[in-house]
């Protein structure tokens, strides 16, 4: 019997082999390219809630990627109260599959890159659907995934300005001095999330509400703008996809089992028939993006296996070329 091996890196590992944002989101594009292709098998998202325990619950996403013939899955720990433990709100755990024989090739920590390939996806959203002049950005929000999401932005359009809203005034603080320092880009942390938005080019919800509120009403968003939402909990006016001209998702499939708009799609407000596209039918010219400057689009992405994949069968890759990490035994020869 063959012996069976695989590598584990952990998180200052993962850490030091990602690329630069740039490549995180090309690689994260071709993912999303081969998911508008149908060239992936994506499964339901599973969870284990335990919301009314521990304020937190795990998310199980599996997942295969044709064009680079890998199949993954990641849980991920969603954690509101981790900050009050000096933890991440996610944590996150990786293992990369050869589909041919079911072996495991890469168990890593996923934290980091689930924020990155996160923040990708708003990248290459900006990419296809933001105006090509957009200068300022209203970032509501200041979880872990804020900053990959401006750095992501950033790569495509030329920011001037990144406004930051949040609950806690350390957190907005935080950030707005990390994207002046690393990105170069003035940032203004501010007191609400209408004063984030109101005139933004491109407006990114990120919060952490425990139940509905409206933070960003629709008269908020401007012609020619772009909302990108991926709360869990809805945080803007549910106006928003029926008032924009294009409404565009990363898997209609995923957004009928929860996220921001999901109560909509329960009640008959939103169908399949109001979605424009799935962002990687754009990514692969199978249907068009922006068409004109005055277009206000609204990009809800909840989030899929396809991208965790991508961008860990990357690093995965790049750790055996350089020999990091660690490689585990799993078993080696017959059962004694």
């Amino acid at each position: 019997m063959a012996k069976v091996e695989f590598l584990f890196l952990n998180r200052h590992e993962v850490e030091a082999l990602v690329p630069d944002m740039a490549t995180i989101v090309d690689v994260v594009e071709q993912g999303l390219a081969a998911h508008g292709r149908r060239d992936v098998v994506l499964p339901p998202k599973s969870h284990i809630h335990l919301d009314d325990r521990y304020n937190g619950h795990f998310n199980v996403l599996p997942g295969y990627a044709g064009h680079i013939d890998r199949a993954g899955v990641k849980v991920v720990g969603d954690y509101v109260d981790n900050w009050k433990h000096g933890l991440p709100s996610e944590v996150a755990l990786l293992t990369v599959y050869n589909p041919g024989t079911g072996v495991p090739l890469c168990l890593m920590d996923a934290t980091a890159s689930t924020w990155l390939r996160t923040g990708a996806v708003t990248g290459v959203g900006a990419r296809h659907l933001a105006s090509a002049d957009a200068r300022v950005v209203g970032h509501i929000g200041a979880r872990g995934t804020a900053f990959a999401n401006i750095a992501a932005i950033a790569c495509s359009r030329a920011i001037e300005e990144v406004r930051i809203a949040s609950a806690r005034k350390e957190t907005r603080e935080a950030l707005a001095a990390r994207i002046e320092k690393e990105l170069g880009i003035r940032a203004r942390p501010v007191a609400t999330a209408l004063e984030a938005a109101e005139g933004a080019d491109i407006v990114v919800e990120a919060t952490r509400l425990e139940k509905p509120e409206v933070l960003l009403p629709e008269s908020a968003l401007k012609p020619g703008a772009l909302l990108v939402p991926y709360g869990w909990v809805m945080a803007v006016d549910p106006a928003f996809p029926t008032a924009a001209q294009k409404f565009v998702v990363d898997d209609w499939e995923q957004c009928t089992k929860g996220g921001t708009f999901h109560s909509l799609i329960t009640s008959g407000e939103v169908t399949r028939a109001n979605v424009h596209a799935e962002i990687g039918e754009i990514c692969a010219g199978l249907k068009p993006g922006r068409e004109n400057a005055a277009e206000r689009i609204v990009f809800w992405h909840r989030g899929f296996a396809i991208s965790d994949i991508v961008l860990g069968h990357w690093i995965h890759e790049r750790a055996r070329r350089e020999g990091v990490g660690q490689t585990l035994l799993l078993w080696d020869g017959p059962d004694e």
